[in-house]
Parts: structure tokens; sequence; C-alpha cells
């Protein structure tokens, strides 16, 4: 049975599976080639998996010697850059006398990083052979000139190839970052909701003077800042929502959100026939980018029957705006069922909405539901006038 097939209809015996057997699904007892199906499958189903599976890949590439532990890991890492909030654009396996041989270009905000992946740095690296892919590449017009070269390596010990860069005329174009600092700031990139600091991600990967550290600086800062204010999205203290005021109630465990947020992604990924990845912090997206989804889950507020989410201007609102299907996916930790809400449902009310606007400007609007006799309504500053959320229920 081709992987993808298995995957869609047994997700948990796959992901019981060894990375070879995997692999060996995929291929069908081949290598793995440039341009095959089998390649196809295997990065398909790359962008499918939860990121922490993600990482013990890239550790079971560096750990274990198998048949193309090379190319598997040169996918993987790939993949993480898309993770990190690149458009990645997969390398051949193998060099070819036509072609360019690299192993992934990622692209953000107009520019690009040229990535080879080597698992470890025990034999010298020919930086200029990497150099040469780089140039013809600008030749070909695919990347931007001067566009510096990321090396991603497996083994933590880089002390050799940081010397042979330091004293090579590639010192200023060239970087080094280990798979395990890097799976760090995939999991940094996707536990928040800023793209200020996915945008910070990209610049520490990138060249650049290393006597004052600000950049790395206002990467933990700004990460920490975004954190502090989800932490206080996630679950209000406590509303009232006669008139979307806050006040004081006990937060719901972490881990209740979680397992309910899981089953809301796994319920919207179902209906749209789409596997659904995180992106960022409550933002979900399939693969081709076309549908997207902010997944939130709140506790049920017994005094007024209903329950609270927040919807941020920015980024969630923009995020939403951005795919040919955006919906605001509402969980509840009572009930087994979920809302979809269509953007373009919430934009039409946007004005309605209760508001708050946070000490550092940030807006984020109330979304207030209200369940009266079995059925739903989405409060909006005028009474009368609720929306009925029952249509948008997934079961």
């Amino acid at each position: 049975m081709p992987l993808i097939e298995f995957w869609q209809t047994s997700p948990k015996t796959v992901l019981g599976m060894n990375l070879p057997a995997i692999v060996n699904m995929a291929t069908n007892g081949d290598r793995v080639r440039d341009g095959s199906q089998g390649s196809q499958e295997f990065r398909q189903y790359l962008g499918e998996i939860e990121s922490d599976k993600l990482a013990d890949y890239a550790t079971y590439c560096i750990e274990n010697a198998f048949n193309d532990s090379g190319q598997v890991l040169q996918d993987v890492v790939n993949e993480i850059g898309r993770r990190l909030g690149f458009a990645a654009e997969n390398g051949r396996y193998q060099g070819v006398r036509n072609d360019i041989g690299f192993d992934g270009i990622w692209s953000a905000e107009g520019e690009s990083l040229v990535v080879e992946v080597k698992t470890t740095d025990a034999y010298n690296i020919r930086l200029e052979v990497i150099a040469r892919y780089r140039d013809r590449l600008v030749e070909a017009n695919r990347i931007p000139k001067d566009t510096p070269i990321l090396i991603v390596i497996g083994r933590n010990d880089t002390a050799s190839l940081e010397a042979q860069v330091r004293g090579s005329r590639y010192a200023w174009t060239i970087r080094i970052v280990g798979i395990d600092a890097l799976i760090k700031l995939m999991d940094i990139n996707l536990s928040t909701s800023s793209q200020s600091v996915t945008e910070k991600i990209h610049t520490i990967l990138r060249p650049f003077e290393y006597t004052r550290i600000d950049q790395i600086v206002d990467v933990v800062f700004t990460a920490a800042e975004d954190k502090e204010n989800e932490a206080q999205d996630i679950d209000p203290v406590g509303l009232d929502l006669e008139d979307g005021k806050v006040v004081t109630q006990d937060r719901t465990p972490k881990t209740i959100i979680d397992e309910k947020k899981a089953n809301a992604v796994a319920r919207i990924s179902a209906r749209e026939g789409r596997a659904l990845q995180k992106k960022r912090h409550s933002m979900y997206a399939d693969v081709d980018d076309t549908v997207h989804a902010v997944v939130v889950v709140s506790k049920r507020y017994e005094k007024d029957n209903g329950y609270w989410y927040a919807y941020h201007e920015e980024p969630q609102r923009r995020f939403l705006s951005q795919a040919v299907n955006g919906y605001m996916v509402l969980g509840m930790t009572d009930k087994d069922f979920v809302f979809a809400v269509p953007f373009k449902v919430l934009e039409a009310h946007w004005d309605d909405l209760f508001e708050t606007v946070t000490k550092n400007g940030r807006i984020y609007k109330h979304i207030l539901t209200y369940e009266k006799d079995g059925h739903f309504t989405l409060r909006v500053r005028n009474k009368g006038s609720e929306v009925p959320l029952d249509p948008y229920m997934i079961h």
C-alpha cells in the first residue's frame, strides 16, 4: 500500500514505525531518487506530521546509519525550514552535470538562503563547491545576488568546520547551525503568534556581525513578550457576556486546552480533506496554503451559559485573510463538536464585536458565544443581531 494512503487510513500505525520502514514504504523498497513518486510521497508525509516527529526523525538520521540517511535528513531539514516560516524549495539528492546541486533554497521577506545539509563535519567540506552552486543559482535568477549559505550540521562538534569557514574567503557569506539549534528555533516559532519573532529568527540565520548581540537578544525578548500576551488570551480570567467585561475566574489547565485543540484540528482537517499543521501558535494551514485555521478553545462560563475566545487583528485576522478558505475554529472543553466559522462571516461583523486594546496597542476582539435551548449564537454589540453558529458546527 502506498505510504500516503496508509498514513491517511492508519496514522497511528505509521507513526509507530521506524524511519527506514517509512522510507521503504514510500519508495516501495527502492532508493530515494530525484523526481520519483516515492520521494514525493515521503515529502508529502513530512509536510503532514507534527513538528516533534520531525525532530525525532532528524535525530534518528544523525544517530543511525541506513540507506539514503543523508537524503532523508535533507528532506527533513527542508520541512523544518517550512515550519520556520520559509518557503523552502527542495534541492537534488544527487548532483548531475546539467543541474545545480543545492540541498535547499529557503526564501522569506524577499531574501533567500542556500541550504547545505551535512550529517557530520568529520571530513572537510568543499566550501568552494557550495559557493559555486550558489553563484549558478544567482546567474539563473533563482535567488538574489549576495544570497548567503547556511550549512546545517547534524553533529554538535563543528569546531573544525567553523575554523575552515573563518579561514576562508567565505567567512562573511557562510553560516553554520546545528540540527539541535534549528529544532529549538522551530519550537520557538511554532509556540508564538508573532510575525516579528519569525522575522528575527530569519535574521539570525543570516550572516551578521556578532560583536554586538542585540539581534539574538531581540528574538528571546520578543518571544517571551509574545508568550506573556498569549498566556492571557488562551483562557481569560473571566468575563461577563452581557457587556464583554472581564471578571475573575480560574484558568483551565493547559493539558485540557491542548487536547481539545488537537481534536479541533483533526475535525477541521477531516472535513476539508487536508492535513493542517501548525504554522505558529494557534494557526494552522495545509501544505498548499489554501486552507488556514485559527484554532482556539474555551471553558464554559456557567454564569453566562457561554464561551469566550480572543481574535487578534494581528496576526490571526491577517492569517485567515491570506487563504482561499479561512476559519476561526472554536473548541469547547465540555463539548465533542467544534464550530468552524468562515473568515468572511467574522469579517462582516468585525466592527460589531467587543474589543480590547492592550497596553502595547494590540487589538483583539472578543468572540462571545451563547447557548440557549441547544442552539449557539455569536454575541455582538447590538442585542438582537446575534449570529447563528449552528450552520458551522462540525461533529
